[in-house]
């Protein structure tokens, strides 16, 4: 009995003692319990707070991002802008300057002369106002613009640009370029070139991140010029203080300063509101550069917010992911060991690397496990809908690599996406991986450079990769810049490159060619001093000395030309000068070449209306002399060279076009080499021509001067067929000398020659000047003409004949024609050719007169009118001038540091009775002349590079001493008369700068060494 009890008890308490075990063990799973959903609820908050520190992190540097773009993208703009101001102000003066070239008079002034010219402008539209105000636009219409700011300006002499919302013609926002039109340095209007509100419109478009933005053009009060974009912005904005923010907003900039900002021309951020109520957007202004005006650019609020939403959206995204993650680790640890808390320990650090990993990207991202073989995009910007967000990764890389830029790049990236290739790179100690690539967008063809890196995330046992961070980030602009750089560095290296071995070439070249003329002066001069006592072959030396210092002459001419044009210095002389003269100079230099190489010459004219022109005689003739130069170099003996010369119709007023067209058979240009010709110390690497002495600098100096003159050339050529340069150039015409005609109306002339575009030219300048021709086209036909005409009493009163014909020659047929005619009647001989050889057989045969070919009107004329009017010849020979001028009781004063250029000059000086005093330099000859008595001397002779004092000081301080300053600085007495002593300069130093240097320093005249006896004679006579 006893011991039932005690079994009883026992067992109550077992019982107890287990409940209260289990009591305590529920107790204890409780508590452990709520202390594992406490710390997975505080690691919650954690993620929480940790995603809101990322999206204020993230909007802020979505802001600071979107402010730096913005002020970048305004600054470019502002750029493009002010260049577009300065080329359109460039543009409206050119239109004004070449209209301005072309009036005969004020009153020719109208907007009819300008339209034409206008049609090669941007311009919305051009005007013209004439000086009381009434303003004409290239429609037709008029309005009254008197009024008007940008009218009143540009009649007092400004250039300008000027903004209005309310056009004459137009009645809407208009800018519009100014600038004055000036008749002989007087203001008769203003020309003006306008952009109407759509143009400008379009010009100040922009879209920023696919969306279009507003762009406004201010004036320093905020006033809008000009605006392009969305009506939520820029619909009714008349001032862009109008857009700012209240006051109190996130802007730090008060209103105040930023009207202070405006007027001082500062750039400029601020907040602004906008219409439709998404919120504050950003603006950024600043100044053009060279202008008062403000640029200002918005951006847009939404962008913004887009922006940020996707990103935060990710981020979201993220801690959902990290939050059901929690969650499923809370379950866990309710049930798991110590194992599991492990476990959600290093998944919870895995998700912190994503974090802190994701923070640092700019564009797109996605993880990509190399093991499982799989990705899943974290954020995903400018991806299709046809790539899914995760999945496997042989479909990613497959993907991708359909949008490679080309096939070369398809195959580099196909291997660098591989995980070998990942894992290879990726080793323990490289802390990234890099990669460049272009994609190409299937829709628009665009291409776009992207970097991708690649971070590691997790690595196994042995340290190999396992898991990968890739980010990927547009680089196009960065790229583009590089590749410009270096192509421009390639294109540098290689240009300097060739310029060097050309230049190298043409100092090997330069050295053969200088030393041959130089060679035969010296040899020739050795001869000559040996034959003394043979007149004969010393005057056959001295011909040939000539010879080879004229080709010296001009192989160092073109040297200098060359770097005159390389330095920019390179200008054209304006005198008057005829045409035929020009024609007849090139034709006396290159004859004797072309009859040493026994070369038929053609020489035509056609349609020749204007012979006097205003122009650089100099360099016209220089581009002549090139051009036919080579064409008598390079075509073989028994070839023909021509020359053809037409005036074309001409559309710049006041102006004469003139087409000279050389042509040659010779050995023609390659297509290869055509391309270069005008290039300089360009050669030929033909062996036809490697003989042929030369600077390859010829053609580049052409085509410079030929540009100079507003002119063109072009070039056409076959190897072995021949070569054509057309040259066309357009030059001021000036009135000719008026000549009585009446003595020649209706006298009839006979023309033979054997081409007929010969004979139709020279009766077509016959019929111009009232004659009545016939042409024939042989010698015989001349003569059987001449009888038939005596026979039927219907005489010539002149026969012009071509010296060389076939069968019977000018010569001969003029001897049977003189058999026949009276000896009053004149016979003209006709020739391309130097006929002095044949002039004593001429005229012993009863040749009156000889004319060159091409026949010039007045050229014609005045040998017409000297033989059947009886005019008095001019002299023909240097020393006739010279000994027909007569200069005795005046007194000159030479300045000049090289005794044989002082001794020549002091001979041929001489010769015109001059009383001639020397001076070695410029000081010297400032003190002869303070030391003379005023009038002693009548005229001063200036060389230019002279030891002491050059010829600019020295002229300098001729004319100072009129004013009492002595050339030391010191004070004289002053010498009036030295204040207006004609000094001309006699230097080497020819071109058009330096004629204008000397003109500054107080000289009246320029003659160019070697001295000219004509121009000598003209210069003594105008200032004697």
């Amino acid at each position: 009995m006893g011991g039932k009890r005690l079994g009883a008890r026992r067992l109550r308490g077992f019982v107890v003692d287990v409940e209260k075990e289990r009591n305590a063990m529920t107790e204890t799973n409780n508590k452990v319990r709520r202390g594992r959903i406490l710390i997975a609820l505080a690691a919650l908050v954690v993620v929480v707070a940790a995603f809101f520190i990322f999206v204020t992190m993230n909007s802020e540097r979505v802001s600071a991002q979107n402010a730096q773009y913005l002020e970048g993208s305004t600054q470019q703009s502002a750029r493009r802008i002010s260049e577009w101001m300065t080329d359109s102000q460039t543009e409206v003066r050119l239109l004004t300057s070449l209209y301005e070239s072309s009036l005969a008079s004020a009153e020719e002034a109208s907007i009819d002369g300008i339209r034409d010219l206008a049609a090669y402008t941007k311009f919305s539209y051009v005007t013209f106002s004439d000086a009381s105000g009434m303003t004409y636009d290239d429609r037709g219409r008029s309005e009254d613009a008197s009024e008007r700011d940008y009218f009143v300006r540009g009649m007092e002499g400004e250039s300008g640009v000027y903004a209005t919302d309310n056009s004459l013609f137009y009645d809407d926002l208009s800018v519009i370029f100014y600038t004055p039109l000036r008749y002989n340095d007087e203001v008769i209007g203003v020309v003006s070139g306008a952009y109407r509100e759509d143009a400008m419109e379009g010009f100040l478009a922009t879209n920023i991140f696919g969306e279009k933005t507003s762009t406004f053009l201010c004036s320093s009060d905020g006033v809008v010029v000009a605006h392009s974009g969305v009506s939520e912005v820029a619909g009714d904005v008349k001032n862009a203080f109008d857009i700012y923010t209240k006051e109190g907003a996130a802007s730090e900039v008060t209103r105040a300063q930023l009207e202070e900002a405006f007027r001082d021309g500062s750039s400029v951020a601020f907040d602004y509101q906008n219409d439709a109520g998404a919120g504050a957007g950003m603006a950024y202004a600043m100044q053009l550069e060279g202008y008062d005006w403000m640029l200002m650019r918005t951006f847009p609020a939404s962008i913004t917010e887009g922006m940020q939403a996707r990103a935060n959206l990710a981020g979201l995204v993220l801690v959902g992911m990290v939050g059901g993650a929690l969650s499923l680790v809370a379950i866990f640890l309710l049930v798991q060991t110590m194992r599991q808390r492990s476990k959600l320990l290093s998944e919870s650090e895995h998700v912190t690397s994503i974090v802190y990993s994701s923070l640092a990207l700019f564009q797109r991202f996605a993880v990509i496990n190399l093991k499982d073989n799989t990705y899943e995009y974290l954020k995903d910007e400018s991806i299709k809908d046809d790539l899914p967000r995760n999945g496997d990764y042989n479909m990613f890389r497959y993907y991708w690599q359909t949008r490679f830029y080309n096939e070369e790049e398809c195959e580099r990236m196909k291997r660098a996406l591989t995980p070998a290739y990942i894992q290879e790179q990726l080793t323990e100690d490289v802390p990234y991986l890099h990669l460049e690539y272009r994609l190409e967008d299937s829709d628009t063809g665009e291409v776009a450079w992207n970097q991708a890196s690649m971070l590691p995330l997790q690595r196994d046992e042995n340290g190999v990769v396992t898991s990968v961070l890739l980010s990927v980030q547009d680089v196009t602009d960065v790229k583009e810049r590089e590749i410009a750089q270096h192509n421009a560095l390639q294109d540098a290296f290689n240009e300097a490159e060739r310029a060097s071995r050309a230049k190298t070439d043409f100092l090997n070249s330069m050295s053969h060619d200088i030393r041959t003329p130089m060679n035969s002066i010296m040899g020739l001069t050795a001869i000559a001093s040996m034959y003394l006592d043979d007149p004969e072959r010393v005057k056959d030396c001295l011909t040939k000395i000539t010879t080879s210092s004229r080709h010296l002459l001009g192989l160092i001419n073109e040297v200098l030309d060359m770097a005159k044009i390389e330095s920019g210095n390179l200008g054209l002389s304006e005198e008057d000068f005829d045409l035929p003269e020009t024609v007849e100079s090139l034709l006396s230099i290159m004859t004797p070449q072309i009859n040493d190489k026994k070369l038929n010459l053609k020489v035509e004219i056609a349609d020749i209306q204007h012979e006097h022109v205003v122009g650089d005689p100099m360099r016209l003739q220089q581009v002549f002399v090139n051009i036919m130069g080579n064409s008598v170099k390079f075509t073989p003996e028994g070839g023909t060279v021509s020359l053809r010369i037409k005036e074309l119709p001409s559309r710049v007023k006041g102006s004469g076009c003139y087409e000279f067209t050389f042509s040659d058979t010779g050995c023609g240009m390659s297509e290869d080499f055509v391309k270069t010709v005008f290039e300089p110390f360009t050669r030929a690497n033909d062996s036809r021509v490697t003989k042929v002495e030369g600077t390859g600098l010829g053609m580049s100096i052409v085509r410079s001067v030929v540009n100079l003159m507003n002119g063109t050339i072009d070039v056409k050529s076959k190897l072995g067929e021949g070569t054509t340069f057309t040259v066309t150039v357009y030059m001021k015409l000036r009135e000719g000398d008026e000549h009585d005609l009446t003595p020649l109306e209706g006298l009839h002339v006979l023309v033979a020659d054997d081409e007929e575009a010969a004979c139709e030219s020279a009766c077509e300048v016959l019929r111009s000047i009232g004659m009545e021709p016939d042409y024939v086209m042989s010698g015989d036909d001349a003569v059987a003409a001449v009888r038939d005409s005596e026979k039927n009493g219907r005489s010539y009163v002149a026969i012009i004949l071509d010296w060389k014909m076939p069968g019977k020659s000018g010569i001969e047929a003029a001897r049977e024609i003189r058999e026949i005619v009276s000896d009053d009647m004149p016979i003209i001989i006709l020739s391309a050719y130097d006929w002095t050889a044949v002039e004593q057989e001429a005229r012993s045969v009863g040749v009156d007169a000889f004319i060159s070919k091409p026949l010039f009107r007045s050229r014609l004329v005045h040998v017409m009118k000297g033989l059947l009017a009886s005019e008095e010849p001019e002299p023909a020979s240097e020393y006739e001038v010279l000994q027909q001028s007569d200069f005795s009781g005046h007194r000159v004063l030479l300045t000049e540091d090289n005794s044989i250029a002082a001794a020549i000059a002091l001979d041929i000086m001489g010769m015109t009775g001059l009383e001639v005093d020397h001076a070695e330099n410029g000081r010297i000859a400032v003190d002869k002349l303070l030391d003379s008595e005023p009038g002693h001397y009548d005229l001063v002779f200036m060389d230019i590079q002279m030891p002491v004092m050059n010829g600019y000081q020295a002229a300098s301080a001729i004319r100072a001493a009129a004013e009492g300053k002595g050339p030391d600085g010191t004070m004289i007495d002053p010498r009036p008369d030295l204040g207006t002593i004609p000094v001309v300069a006699l230097t080497a130093d020819a071109f058009a700068d330096d004629v204008a240097r000397a003109r500054a320093a107080g000289m009246n005249a320029h003659m160019s060494k070697p001295m000219e006896i004509e121009l000598l004679i003209k210069t003594l006579k105008e200032w004697l």
